[in-house]
């Protein structure tokens, strides 16, 4: 896979790799011919104003102009026709081309992002900001591909503005250098107008990031935040956020207004003078003197295009940067490639021998010193309050982190980070608050397992004590909405189940799954685990009494942290 990229000039050598020599080749090829038609077209001017005008074209070299003018008029302007015909074709495909690539490169960059995001560690993914991570994959990756769009602007309009000043150079070199002297006099000028925008660029992407920021964490509490009648609070920070983006908005496109009234002053006054040293200075003939004029009047909005293209380019670099970046240390905190082979099913042991972990900004370890034996088969459950390492405890079990200090061995043999990968595919966790997508039960229970059996489904349902499932009128194939906003809680701890079992797992860890289910869906819950009892080792995370009477083995971490102190 291509080294991700620190800096914002090697970044644009890691696009171009993404979008592949072969396409920025055609690409290439075709913003050139397109140019040349139109250079073409504009020389096509000069026999049909001789026609026009009459007199001779001065100069050598310029035969051949002087041979198209004695064809017949219809003929000439039947060419211009075809030549402006073919350039319209061409520039046709050079926007569809424009556009593909930046639609893929938009998608390459959001792979990339979400595949970092999945191979990071756990530890260092679990203290990142998921707003963020949102923020970055929907919003700055879009926002780089427009932008990058935009900026081919750049390489659009260089191509085409060099072989428009070649065709002017053609018709009347004079005019044409007398004309590049003022236009780089009128570009100093400019580009100290436009001044320095790179702070603007960077709050502005600031901004932006912190929008989508209020938006993912808004939308996913907004439970939360009706019950606590906190509304208000979120409306009223998303507002002030969306007040600071608009002004930066309306600072960028101020300043391209700006750009583009002085371009135009700026234009007119060479246009004028351009006109004045053509018939005092030069003495240049009118049957060449329009050519040249339509020529350089067309590099007008060309290099307005390309003055867009550079802002745009300078406003995208910022989310261009932070997007790499990110993508460079998620790289970097990847967990190490492994065989998808798991390990073999648990058959003695799990243990912990001197298990130590801390987190930054606590002053004391959540697990110090903590050895136990977790035997295969058993009901273990973890109690303790908040606060008091279970789910610490569980994420270790799972494989999902490692201790900073001490062992874990599965049947004796210790966890390595490898072995970490290969072990939780032993595993199956169900959460407190389960993830179900907006589909089908099947497709939620078999979720991981795209080719399941239906049968598999079914009979993973019945283990799960979900068989109100059957009663429904679509059966397995019926939906549970958003979230499985559908279903009652219940009944989503009992899908979730249902999942967990499908994977035939060797652990699974139960994280608080009835703290708020009713006694009817408890006692299912409590009933599933007594007659799976012995067939693989389940990890209850909680404190409620109906789950806790089932364990074989109470590990009371609240305490224990007493006994300690």
């Amino acid at each position: 896979m291509a080294e991700i990229p620190a800096d914002p000039v090697n970044g644009v050598h890691f696009l171009l790799r993404l979008a592949g020599a072969r396409k920025l080749a055609i690409l290439g090829l075709l913003m050139l011919v397109s140019s040349l038609t139109e250079g073409l077209g504009l020389l096509m001017l000069v026999p049909i104003t001789q026609l026009v005008a009459g007199g001779p074209i001065a100069g050598a070299g310029r035969t051949w102009l002087a041979d198209l003018a004695g064809l017949p008029i219809e003929v000439l302007l039947c060419g211009f026709v075809a030549l402006i015909t073919l350039r319209a074709g061409l520039v046709h495909m050079v926007l569809g081309m424009r556009r593909t690539l930046s639609l893929s490169l938009t998608r390459e960059l959001r792979v990339r992002l979400q595949e970092a995001l999945f191979a990071a560690r756990w530890q260092w993914l679990s203290a990142q900001r998921s707003g963020d991570h949102a923020g970055l994959i929907v919003g700055e990756a879009a926002r780089v591909g427009i932008r990058t769009e935009q900026a081919l602007d750049l390489v659009v309009g260089a191509v085409t503005l060099l072989v428009l000043l070649a065709s002017a150079f053609y018709l009347s070199w004079q005019l044409t250098l007398a004309s590049l002297l003022l236009g780089l006099i009128a570009a100093g000028l400019l580009a100290v107008a436009r001044g320095r925008h790179g702070r603007d660029a960077e709050a502005y992407s600031a901004a932006y990031l912190e929008l989508e920021r209020h938006v993912s964490n808004g939308l996913a509490h907004l439970r939360a935040a009706r019950i606590a009648g906190a509304q208000g609070s979120l409306l009223a920070d998303f507002t002030a956020t969306a007040a600071q983006l608009e002004l930066f908005e309306a600072r960028y496109h101020r300043g391209s207004s700006n750009a583009r009234r002085l371009l135009q002053i700026v234009a007119a006054i060479m246009l004028a003078l351009m006109v004045y040293s053509a018939m005092r200075v030069f003495m240049v003939p009118l049957a060449l003197l329009v050519p040249t004029l339509a020529i350089f009047a067309r590099t007008v909005p060309i290099l307005g295009s390309m003055q867009e293209g550079l802002r745009a380019w300078q406003f995208s670099r910022p989310a261009f940067v932070t997007v790499l970046a990110f993508i460079a240390e998620a790289r970097a905190e990847a967990e190490p490639q492994t065989a998808e082979a798991s390990m073999p099913p648990l058959r003695e042991e799990i243990t912990l021998r001197n298990v130590t972990i801390a987190f930054p900004g606590r002053e004391r370890p959540v697990l110090s010193g903590f050895s136990h034996t977790f035997n295969a088969g058993q009901v273990i459950a973890v109690a303790g309050p908040s606060g008091s390492g279970k789910s610490t405890l569980a994420d270790m079990i799972c494989g999902l982190i490692a201790p900073d200090a001490g062992q874990i061995l599965i049947d004796g043999a210790p966890l390595d980070a490898e072995g970490r990968i290969r072990w939780r595919r032993q595993v199956a966790y169900v959460e407190q608050m389960p993830y179900l997508f907006d589909a089908s039960i099947a497709r939620n229970v078999a979720w991981g397992q795209p080719a399941a059996d239906p049968q598999a489904v079914r009979a993973a349902l019945e283990a799960a004590s979900a068989q109100f499932v059957f009663d429904l009128p679509q059966g397995i194939d019926t939906p549970v909405g958003e979230l499985g906003r559908q279903l009652s809680g219940g009944e989503r701890q009992r899908i979730s189940l249902a999942r967990a079992l499908m994977k035939k797992p060797s652990l699974i860890v139960l994280d608080e799954v009835t703290s708020a289910l009713d006694t009817g869906n408890e006692d299912a819950i409590a009933g599933t685990i007594e007659r799976m009892r012995g067939t693989c080792t389940f990890l209850i995370l909680g404190h409620r009494t109906a789950l806790l009477e089932l364990a074989d083995d109470l590990v009371d971490l609240g305490a224990m942290a007493e006994a300690a102190t």
